[in-house]
C-alpha cells in the first residue's frame, strides 16, 4: 500500500469547488455523545455548508430494536434520505463537527444501502469553518429524490452472527471504543452495562485514526492495524459503543483495500447490556509470535492423458471474458501473480529480475490467459508448451473476491480446453499442501491422476524483498 489518504475522503477545497453542480449532495451528521457538551441539530442550524441538509442519526433508525439508532429498514431508510433530496446515484459528501468521528456512519449506512459515491470531508465542519469557508443559515428545501435501495447484508454483522464469531474465531473482532472501555477501568456511559470486551477482540480506538480533523496516512493506518494485532487478510468486524464510531474503523478497513469486512450494528449497546453474553475485562489478548523461516510443503505431480469429456456452462448473471495476454507487461503479470497466489506462498516469480521474467513470458512456448469478471481481471492461468507431447498448466487461480462465485470448476475447465488444443500427448500440473485445500480434488475431479510426489521447501519474502518488489513496480 503506498503512502497517500483514503480514497473515501476529500478536502474542502474540492468540496467548495463543487457546491454548484448538479447531482452533488452534502450531508451534515454530526451527532455526540452527552459527554462532548454539543448538538449537532442546534449547530447545524447555527451554520452549515451550502446547501448541506441535516441527517439525524436518532431519527433515520429502527426503533423496535430498543437500542440507539440502530441501521433501519431499507425502505424506511430510502424514504427518509429521499425526503433530504438524495438519490443513490448521487455525488454525497458527508461531514460531522471534528471530522471523523459520526460522519463515518452515515457514509457507511448510505454505502451498505446501495449508494454509489459517498465521501467524507476531512477536517470536518471545525476545519471549513477555521480555513474561512462560506456558511448558510438557511435551511434548505430539497427537491424530493428516488433513492432505490439494494442493501449489502454482508456488511452487517448481527448479534447470532456476533456470537458465532466469538465462540469460533472465524473473523478478527476490533473494538473502536477508547482504551478505559475496553479493558473495563472506565465505566460505560450507559446506565446498567457490563465494562470490558469481547473474547478475543482487538483494540483500535476510533480516535486515534485521525489527527486535527484529518485522517492519518494510509500507511499508518496500515501500521495501527498491524500493531493492534489485526491481520489485514482476515475477515474483520467492527465493533464500538453503539454502532457509530465502529465505521471509523470500517474507513480505514476499505481505505486500505480490505473488503471483507462487517460493522456489528448492537454493538456494545447490545452486547454489553446483555446477561448471556461473554465479557473480560483486561488488555487484548497477547499475540503468538509468528514463526519465521521455510515452509515445508508436500508437491503433487498429476498428469492427464485425455481432454476432459465433461462441460459447463458460464455461471449465470456473471459477464465473464478469457483474454491471452500478448506481450503483457511485467508489472501486470506480478500483480496477477500476487493477487491470486499471495494466500498460497507463490514467491518463485517474484523474486525474478525483469530480464529473468521477460525471458518466460516471451518465450513462444509460453501463454497467460486471463480472465475477466464482470470487466475486472479475477484469475489467470499460464501453460508452457514443454514440448510436442507435453503442456504443463505452470500457473492457475483465481482472486480472492472470485472465489465465492462459483466459477472455479468452469475456469479450470477452459484452461484444460486450451491446454488439449495444443494435441499433446500429457498434460501435467502440480500442486501442493500450501495451494487451496480443494486444489488437488478439483485436478482429480477434472481427470487428473497422481503419479508422483516429493517434498519441497518454500521461502516466504521478507519485508525487504517485498518492499523492493513495491518499489520495482
Amino acid at each position: 500500500m503506498s503512502t497517500g489518504q483514503s480514497r473515501f475522503v476529500v478536502s474542502a477545497e474540492w468540496v467548495e469547488s463543487q457546491l454548484a453542480d448538479p447531482g452533488f449532495r452534502v450531508v451534515d451528521a454530526s451527532w455526540y455523545l452527552p459527554a462532548q457538551g454539543r448538538n449537532g441539530a442546534l449547530e447545524y442550524a447555527a451554520g452549515h455548508i451550502p446547501g448541506a441538509v441535516f441527517f439525524d442519526q436518532d431519527a433515520i433508525a429502527d426503533h423496535t430494536t430498543g437500542l440507539p439508532h440502530s441501521l433501519p429498514s431499507p425502505e424506511f431508510f430510502a424514504t427518509e434520505v429521499g425526503k433530504l433530496g438524495i438519490s443513490e446515484h448521487d455525488i454525497i459528501v458527508v461531514y460531522d463537527g471534528p471530522g471523523f468521528f459520526s460522519a463515518p456512519r452515515v457514509w457507511w449506512m448510505l454505502r451498505v444501502m446501495g449508494a454509489e459515491h459517498v465521501y467524507v470531508l476531512d477536517g470536518g465542519l471545525d476545519g471549513w469553518k477555521a480555513s474561512g469557508r462560506p456558511l448558510e443559515t438557511e435551511l434548505p428545501e430539497p427537491e424530493p429524490a428516488i433513492f432505490t435501495p439494494r442493501l449489502s447484508a454482508r456488511r452487517i454483522t448481527s448479534l447470532t452472527e456476533m456470537r458465532a464469531v466469538v465462540d469460533s474465531g472465524s473473523a478478527q473482532v476490533v473494538d473502536a471504543r477508547g482504551p478505559g472501555r475496553f479493558t473495563g477501568d472506565e465505566a460505560e456511559p450507559r446506565a446498567g452495562m457490563r465494562s470490558g470486551h469481547m473474547p478475543g477482540a482487538r483494540s483500535l480506538p476510533a480516535a486515534s485514526l485521525s489527527e486535527g480533523g484529518h485522517l492519518k496516512s494510509l500507511d499508518t493506518l496500515k501500521t495501527m492495524m498491524t500493531e493492534a494485532g489485526i491481520d489485514l487478510s482476515r475477515p474483520v468486524v467492527t465493533s464500538c459503543g453503539s454502532g457509530v464510531t465502529a465505521a471509523v474503523v470500517t474507513l480505514a478497513l476499505e481505505s486500505l483495500g480490505h473488503t471483507s469486512n462487517s460493522l456489528y450494528d448492537g454493538s456494545w449497546s447490545e452486547w454489553g447490556g446483555r446477561s448471556d453474553t461473554p465479557v473480560v475485562t483486561g488488555p487484548a489478548e497477547p499475540l503468538e509470535p509468528v514463526p519465521h523461516g521455510p515452509l515445508k510443503a508436500h508437491v503433487t505431480r498429476l498428469e492427464m492423458t485425455a481432454p476432459p469429456r465433461q462441460s459447463l456452462a458460464v455461471p449465470v448473471n456473471l459477464h465473464t471474458a478469457l483474454m491471452s495476454a500478448q506481450n503483457i507487461p511485467l508489472h501486470y503479470y506480478r500483480y496477477l501473480y500476487r493477487q491470486v497466489g499471495k494466500r498460497w506462498h507463490w514467491y518463485n516469480r517474484l523474486r525474478l529480475s525483469d530480464e529473468e521474467l521477460s525471458a518466460i513470458l516471451t518465450d513462444e512456448r509460453v501463454s497467460v490467459t486471463i480472465l475477466y469478471v464482470n470487466a475486472a481481471p479475477a484469475g489467470f492461468f499460464e501453460l508452457n508448451h514443454v514440448n510436442e507431447d507435453v503442456v504443463e498448466l505452470s500457473y492457475f487461480g483465481l482472486f480472492e473476491h472470485a472465489l465465492g462465485l462459483g466459477i472455479g470448476k468452469w475456469f479450470l475447465l477452459q484452461a484444460l480446453y486450451a491446454a488439449w488444443q495444443f494435441n499433446p500427448k500429457t498434460v501435467t500440473v502440480t500442486t501442493n499442501t500450501l495451494d487451496h485445500p480443494r486444489a488437488l480434488p478439483l485436478y482429480q475431479m477434472m481427470g487428473f491422476a497422481p503419479v508422483g510426489t516429493y517434498e519441497a521447501w518454500v521461502e516466504p519474502m521478507s519485508d525487504a524483498e517485498l518492499l523492493a518488489l513495491a518499489k520495482r513496480d
